[in-house]
């Protein structure tokens, strides 16, 4: 089920919104002394909860920014049952943000909305690195895609524009990739390395930290 919990940044990691002010604004100052409250919701990832619970959630026009965590430990593995799952939730869960811009099935989201895939377990000697993370899901993501559009195809024929927003990134014939959700969409996705457990596990967590910053 859906958990919710109010979490503090810590005063040290700058604030996107500080950037409008002038550096000698006097709560500026106090900002930099103080925590920042911010309010975290955490979703199921197990796969018959993920439409009820996790993707329907994201219809909240308060929503900021969306925080996916992957094992880049397990990506590089023989076995490429854990990368496809993982690419076809990722597949889902743009989606659903793509059809929250455009208004399908849900009220139209003006605002943009920024995605942090969080490359967690970066300690460990067997994870991929950040870029190799965001390459093998962009290229699992593109036959997840395909798939889907084949699907569409053969369901019904009513028309170019509807298939267009079914599928993600639009029915063009470029090969998916994160860019073309921000040219399109004003989703700006990033692929952050850390580590929430074991060696070099702070400085992970202080990019991911950072890039919350930048939301409020």
């Amino acid at each position: 089920s859906l958990a919710a919990a109010n979490l503090s940044l810590p005063p040290s990691v700058p604030l996107g919104s500080n950037k409008y002010r002038s550096k000698n604004d006097a709560s500026l100052q106090d900002a930099e002394k103080n925590t920042t409250i911010y309010r975290m919701i955490d979703t199921p990832g197990h796969g018959k909860l993920r439409l009820e619970q996790a993707l329907s959630s994201l219809a909240d026009p308060a929503i900021r920014g969306v925080i996916f965590v992957v094992d880049s430990s397990v990506l590089d593995s023989s076995d490429t049952t854990v990368l496809r799952d993982t690419a076809s939730y990722l597949h889902d869960l743009l989606l659903a943000l793509q059809q929250r811009i455009t208004g399908q099935g849900t009220s139209k989201a003006k605002s943009d909305i920024s995605v942090l895939i969080a490359a967690n377990k970066q300690d460990l000697f067997t994870a991929l690195p950040a870029g190799a993370v965001k390459d093998r899901l962009q290229t699992e993501i593109e036959r997840v895609r395909s798939s889907r559009s084949k699907g569409l195809s053969t369901v019904g024929q009513e028309g170019a524009d509807d298939d267009d927003d079914q599928t993600l990134g639009g029915g063009g014939e470029e090969k998916f990739n994160f860019k073309m959700m921000e040219e399109e969409y004003r989703i700006n996705i990033e692929v952050v390395g850390g580590a929430v457990k074991g060696e070099g596990a702070g400085k992970g967590v202080r990019k991911w930290e950072e890039w919350i910053g930048s939301l409020l």
